[in-house]
Protein backbone atom coordinates (compact mmCIF):
# COMPACT_ATOMS: atom_id res chain seq x y z
CA UNK A 1 0.00 0.00 0.00
CA UNK A 2 1.08 3.52 -0.67
CA UNK A 3 2.46 5.43 1.91
CA UNK A 4 1.09 9.01 2.93
CA UNK A 5 3.29 11.20 3.73
CA UNK A 6 2.35 13.74 6.32
CA UNK A 7 1.04 17.45 4.32
CA UNK A 8 2.66 19.13 7.60
CA UNK A 9 6.28 17.80 6.51
CA UNK A 10 7.36 21.48 5.69
CA UNK A 11 8.98 23.45 8.40
CA UNK A 12 8.22 23.63 11.42
CA UNK A 13 4.96 22.34 11.45
CA UNK A 14 6.17 18.54 11.84
CA UNK A 15 5.20 16.78 14.62
CA UNK A 16 8.76 16.45 16.98
CA UNK A 17 9.09 14.17 19.97
CA UNK A 18 11.11 17.12 21.53
CA UNK A 19 7.76 19.13 21.84
CA UNK A 20 5.87 15.69 23.90
CA UNK A 21 5.46 16.11 27.70
CA UNK A 22 8.70 15.41 29.43
CA UNK A 23 8.79 12.14 31.18
CA UNK A 24 11.02 9.28 32.22
CA UNK A 25 11.13 7.17 28.91
CA UNK A 26 10.10 3.70 29.32
CA UNK A 27 13.38 1.02 28.88
CA UNK A 28 14.89 0.63 26.14
CA UNK A 29 13.73 -3.10 25.98
CA UNK A 30 10.16 -2.79 26.81
CA UNK A 31 8.00 -5.48 26.64
CA UNK A 32 4.09 -4.19 26.99
CA UNK A 33 4.95 -1.59 29.23
CA UNK A 34 1.82 0.86 29.64
CA UNK A 35 1.88 3.91 27.92
CA UNK A 36 0.69 6.61 25.90
CA UNK A 37 2.29 9.04 23.54
CA UNK A 38 4.57 11.97 26.09
CA UNK A 39 6.13 8.04 27.45
CA UNK A 40 6.58 7.20 23.38
CA UNK A 41 7.89 10.34 22.04
CA UNK A 42 10.33 10.13 25.43
CA UNK A 43 11.39 6.49 24.08
CA UNK A 44 12.03 7.92 21.17
CA UNK A 45 13.68 10.58 22.03
CA UNK A 46 16.39 9.33 23.96
CA UNK A 47 17.33 7.50 20.42
CA UNK A 48 17.66 10.14 18.30
CA UNK A 49 19.55 12.10 21.27
CA UNK A 50 21.98 9.24 19.91
CA UNK A 51 21.45 10.07 16.38
CA UNK A 52 19.52 6.84 15.68
CA UNK A 53 16.58 7.72 13.50
CA UNK A 54 13.18 5.51 14.49
CA UNK A 55 10.55 3.41 13.16
CA UNK A 56 7.61 3.40 15.37
CA UNK A 57 4.80 0.64 14.03
CA UNK A 58 1.84 0.62 15.29
CA UNK A 59 -0.01 -2.50 15.33
CA UNK A 60 -2.57 -5.13 16.89
CA UNK A 61 -3.56 -8.87 17.51
CA UNK A 62 -7.03 -8.05 15.81
CA UNK A 63 -5.04 -6.76 12.54
CA UNK A 64 -4.35 -8.97 9.91
CA UNK A 65 -2.16 -6.83 7.61
CA UNK A 66 -0.06 -6.17 10.88
CA UNK A 67 0.75 -10.03 11.21
CA UNK A 68 1.97 -10.31 7.72
CA UNK A 69 4.14 -6.93 7.97
CA UNK A 70 5.71 -8.40 11.06
CA UNK A 71 8.53 -10.51 9.26
CA UNK A 72 9.22 -7.90 7.00
CA UNK A 73 9.61 -5.40 10.30
CA UNK A 74 11.54 -8.14 11.97
CA UNK A 75 14.02 -8.42 9.71
CA UNK A 76 14.62 -4.55 9.04
CA UNK A 77 15.28 -4.06 12.47
CA UNK A 78 17.87 -6.83 12.63
CA UNK A 79 19.68 -5.45 9.24
CA UNK A 80 19.63 -1.86 10.22
CA UNK A 81 21.54 -1.47 13.54
CA UNK A 82 21.49 2.04 13.28
CA UNK A 83 17.80 2.38 13.16
CA UNK A 84 15.86 2.04 16.08
CA UNK A 85 12.43 -0.36 15.97
CA UNK A 86 9.66 0.49 18.30
CA UNK A 87 6.42 -1.41 18.45
CA UNK A 88 2.95 0.15 19.63
CA UNK A 89 0.67 -2.12 20.67
CA UNK A 90 -2.65 -0.29 20.12
CA UNK A 91 -6.17 -0.65 22.00
CA UNK A 92 -5.71 -4.35 22.61
CA UNK A 93 -6.55 -6.64 24.74
CA UNK A 94 -2.97 -7.57 27.50
CA UNK A 95 -3.37 -11.08 26.86
CA UNK A 96 -3.83 -11.24 23.40
CA UNK A 97 -0.78 -8.52 22.56
CA UNK A 98 1.41 -11.20 24.89
CA UNK A 99 0.49 -13.93 22.85
CA UNK A 100 0.74 -12.09 19.99
CA UNK A 101 4.32 -10.67 20.56
CA UNK A 102 5.54 -14.07 21.31
CA UNK A 103 3.41 -15.61 18.58
CA UNK A 104 5.29 -13.35 15.79
CA UNK A 105 8.50 -13.32 17.66
CA UNK A 106 8.65 -9.48 18.02
CA UNK A 107 12.42 -8.91 17.97
CA UNK A 108 11.97 -5.02 19.02
CA UNK A 109 10.75 -3.33 21.86
CA UNK A 110 6.88 -3.03 22.20
CA UNK A 111 4.50 -0.33 24.20
CA UNK A 112 1.09 -1.12 25.32
CA UNK A 113 -1.35 1.79 24.53
CA UNK A 114 -4.89 0.55 25.38
CA UNK A 115 -6.18 4.20 24.85
CA UNK A 116 -5.10 4.71 21.23
CA UNK A 117 -3.12 7.75 22.51
CA UNK A 118 -0.05 7.80 20.06
CA UNK A 119 -1.80 6.79 17.02
CA UNK A 120 -3.87 9.69 17.63
CA UNK A 121 -0.95 11.75 18.00
CA UNK A 122 0.96 10.76 15.11
CA UNK A 123 -2.11 10.66 12.49
CA UNK A 124 -2.42 7.34 12.63
CA UNK A 125 -6.04 6.04 11.01
CA UNK A 126 -5.41 2.54 9.75
CA UNK A 127 -4.03 -0.41 11.03
CA UNK A 128 -0.68 -1.07 10.98
CA UNK A 129 0.62 2.56 10.71
CA UNK A 130 4.20 3.01 10.87
CA UNK A 131 5.73 6.66 11.79
CA UNK A 132 9.43 7.75 10.58
CA UNK A 133 11.51 9.71 12.54
CA UNK A 134 14.12 11.28 11.61
CA UNK A 135 17.63 11.67 13.96
CA UNK A 136 16.35 15.14 14.81
CA UNK A 137 13.16 13.50 16.47
CA UNK A 138 11.03 14.76 13.55
CA UNK A 139 7.98 13.06 11.91
CA UNK A 140 9.20 12.39 8.49
CA UNK A 141 6.45 10.32 7.14
CA UNK A 142 3.66 7.84 8.06
CA UNK A 143 2.78 4.74 6.14
CA UNK A 144 -0.44 3.56 6.27
CA UNK A 145 -1.34 -0.01 5.71
CA UNK A 146 1.24 -2.93 5.08
CA UNK A 147 4.52 -2.00 4.35
CA UNK A 148 6.27 -4.31 1.39
CA UNK A 149 10.14 -4.78 1.83
CA UNK A 150 10.82 -2.26 -0.82
CA UNK A 151 8.42 0.43 0.48
CA UNK A 152 10.16 -0.25 4.21
CA UNK A 153 13.54 0.34 2.77
CA UNK A 154 12.55 3.32 0.99
CA UNK A 155 11.46 4.63 4.26
CA UNK A 156 14.59 3.85 6.07
CA UNK A 157 16.49 5.71 3.27
CA UNK A 158 14.92 8.68 4.24
CA UNK A 159 15.52 8.81 7.73
CA UNK A 160 19.29 7.98 7.72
Amino acid sequence: MLALVLAACGGSDRLDVHDAEPVDPPPRDAELVDAGWPEAAAWIRREVDEDRPVVMNILASWCEPCKRELPVLNAAAADNPDIAFLGIDHMDLRDNAEQFLEEHEVDFPTLFDIEGDVAAAVGGRAMPTTAFFDADGRLVSLASGELSESSLEERLDEIR
